[in-house]
């Protein structure tokens, strides 16, 4: 009977440890979900000029993670903002912000100004990762100006002379997993797919800008002129109860407030001829995503024949 007390309590044991060792285990590769996180978020902002290269402005357009590949998908953007002849190049690489563990980075869709790189080996539990971003302008524009900084300093450039060229700038690109989508249908796509991306990714930007137009912009000048009308009229029915000096007084402030309404009508026509140039935009990049399909299109019947 003592037996049978001592083989209840010690399975009882049993189950309790691996109950508890299973909820450990779960508070721990859950917790990103349910514990709050006080500490500065440090997401680099989306759809925004990035500075910070000499010839290159960035722009991070999108940011996903899937945590059943572990793998992270970034756009990004670059514009060319300096005065170099020739285009610079870049490279890129990842890191883990406190560990500092590197992990791949692969551009696998570049097109013109556009880059989709995907960063492997990302595990769940990440928390900040920076993306460097290295910007390599061309050696023989480096040279050129090593030879004219040389000769500005000593009046001359022995031809050879060791020039001292300057190491390529770099710029971080944080991402903070508080911001980065977790997507669990993630994965690489046609180049026909990723152009179709960016522009969508566009549109939905001219979108925003267009809602704002229409929404607040130019209904704020209506309001604003009316206003002003209404002020207007205020002062022109109080003009029988003045003296002379006062009506004068308040003329002037009437051709003030004309004047006003004159700008206010001057912002609301540029609000609105912006409209229209954003809705023009617009269409024509509907059209664009339009002739990618159909381009993919005529791909896939090429390929199956």
């Amino acid at each position: 009977m003592k037996l049978k007390i001592n083989k209840g309590l010690e399975n009882k044991f049993y189950v309790s440890l691996m109950s508890f060792l299973i909820i450990s285990f779960l508070i721990i590769f859950t917790s990103k979900l349910w514990m709050y996180d006080d500490n500065p978020i440090k997401q680099t902002p989306f759809n925004k000029d990035i500075v910070g290269l000499e010839q290159t402005t960035l722009i991070l357009k999108k940011w996903h993670y899937n945590p059943e590949k572990g793998f992270m998908e970034v756009l990004l953007e670059t514009r060319h903002t300096g005065s170099d002849n020739v285009k610079p190049t870049f490279a890129f690489a990842a890191k883990a912000s406190k560990s500092l563990e590197s992990y791949p980075v692969k551009i696998i869709y570049q097109k013109d100004n556009q880059y989709v790189l995907h960063i492997s080996k990302v595990p769940e539990e990440y928390s900040v990762i920076g993306l460097f971003v290295k910007e390599i302008r061309d050696q023989k524009i480096l040279e050129s100006e090593a030879r004219d900084k040389l000769l500005a300093e000593k009046g001359a450039v022995d031809p050879s002379a060791v020039l001292d060229l300057p190491q390529p700038k770099e710029k971080i690109i944080v991402g903070d997993y508080r911001k980065i989508s977790e997507d669990k249908t993630l994965k690489e796509k046609t180049q026909f797919a990723y152009q179709e991306e960016f522009i969508a990714l566009e549109i939905d930007q001219i979108d925003k800008k267009i809602r704002t137009l229409e929404g607040e912009q130019i209904p704020l000048q209506d309001d604003i002129i009316a206003s002003i009308q209404n002020e207007m009229k205020h002062l022109e029915s109080e003009l029988a109860y003045k003296t002379e000096d006062e009506k004068q007084e308040v003329r002037l402030q009437l051709v003030k407030k004309k004047t006003a309404i004159e700008n206010v009508n001057e912002k609301k026509k540029d609000y609105q001829n912006r409209l229209i140039e954003l809705q023009n935009k617009r269409k024509k990049l509907q059209e664009k995503i339009d002739m990618i399909g159909s381009d993919e299109m005529k791909k896939n019947v090429v390929e199956v024949e």
